[in-house]
């Protein structure tokens, strides 16, 4: 019996003496040792240069860390990645590229991803119909194009329009979704003109025929294979046509009449709200990278040109005609609201909300549609990480 209990006494000691080795060991990166259990977050993006933003933030994170204290091991190339807050594990990032249009917004919906980058168009109309979804940031605006083909013997809108109205069978112009932005933009503009247009072939007395091409890779193959007479749609796919010689650009879509669409959101963050409820502290970090990623879009264009060519598979040559035609803000300051309030006026004009947002002014769609507080979160992740004060 004694030598039982003295074995005992032993395995309890030797347990002891471990556990405070255990204790005392140094914190693993790899390990979430503090804090909340790390979670997977999925980000969806397009994959073009509106969202360049996303890229640059996986890109340089490092540069990153001094001011946000976060910092990145990429697990697989454009796929996978972990973010850490010091030592601490905050969340694996499984980053999915998804179709544009109503398609990123769909994913969210379904819960395919959690953290979305797509049109400001696409995520109202899904906000709209009562889907889980809210934009939590703008990221983009303008970068839209009219481009024809090369033979067509205009140069400006102004020609533009005087060959619609005098051809003697309607023009076909592609549009990448129902939803797409450029799409939204050109048929203002063609009501303010006069222009008769249908989504329907067989329809008469039309001057234009919207044809949906069912994707923003379609619009260069489309005008290329002579299915379309032009398209309206972002860059680069402007750039890449040009750079190909499929076609010509005509006009900025941001400057056609009646110009309510000048600096229009074009793309923004949206999120799951039911899916990152216990997410909350990654999508403010990967807000907050995107933050520091605009600043250096904004001040280093060889560096947005850089990463964009490097996930999209675009030439230099392409990017440096199609960035500067965009805007990259994070910001919802006043200018914004003021061009949202413009959209959404639009979008009830056109009959598009049926549900939670019809007949909404800004001020009160906001309340429903928009969810700023990931972002909040963000501005005091970088002063945090920079040592200022929020």
């Amino acid at each position: 019996m004694k030598g039982k209990t003295s074995l005992v006494v032993v395995l309890f000691v030797l347990s002891c003496i471990v556990g405070c080795r255990d204790s005392r060991a140094p914190s693993n990166k790899a390990e979430d040792a503090l804090g909340p259990s790390p979670v997977t977050l999925r980000v969806g993006h397009v994959g073009h240069d509106h969202h360049t933003a996303l890229f640059v933030a996986l890109d340089r994170a490092d540069e990153y860390e001094k001011e946000t204290g976060l910092s990145l091991e990429m697990v697989e190339d454009q796929k996978r990645y972990t973010l850490f807050d010091g030592d601490r594990k905050v969340a694996d990032l499984e980053i999915v590229q998804v179709g544009g249009g109503a398609k990123m917004p769909t994913a969210l919906a379904q819960g395919v991803i959690d953290v979305g980058l797509g049109g400001v168009a696409a995520v109202l109309a899904a906000r709209d119909s009562g889907a889980p979804v809210r934009l939590i940031a703008p990221l983009h605006s303008k970068g839209d194009m009219l481009v024809v083909r090369p033979d067509l013997p205009v140069k400006n809108w102004k020609e533009f329009v005087a060959l619609v109205k005098s051809s003697p069978k309607p023009l076909r112009i592609g549009y990448k979704s129902p939803m797409a932005v450029a799409k939204l933009v050109f048929e203002d503009a063609l009501r303010h003109e006069g222009i008769q247009f249908s989504g329907n072939p067989s329809q008469k007395d039309v001057q234009v025929y919207m044809i949906n091409v069912k994707g923003g890779g379609k619009l260069n193959v489309s005008l290329s294979e002579g299915l379309v007479d032009g398209y309206v749609g972002n860059n680069p796919f402007p750039a890449i046509g040009v750079e190909k010689h499929i076609g010509k650009i005509v006009s900025d879509l941001e400057d056609l009449p009646p110009g309510r669409f000048r600096n229009h959101p074009c793309c923004c963050v949206a999120a799951n709200i039911k899916a990152v409820e216990d997410k909350h502290e990654a999508v403010a970090d990967l807000l907050a990278l995107l933050l520091a990623a605009n600043e250096t879009i904004n001040n280093d264009q060889d560096a947005a040109v850089q990463s964009a060519c490097r996930w999209i598979g675009t030439s230099e040559t392409v990017e440096r005609a199609s960035i500067p035609t965009s805007g990259y803000s994070l910001e919802p300051d006043a200018a914004w609201r003021e061009c949202m309030r413009v959209w959404l006026a639009a979008m009830n004009d056109l009959g598009v909300f049926q549900g939670k947002l019809q007949g909404l002014e800004e001020n009160e769609a906001a309340s429903v549609a928009y969810d700023f507080s990931f972002l909040e979160e963000a501005r005091k992740r970088r002063t945090k990480g920079s040592g200022q004060k929020p």
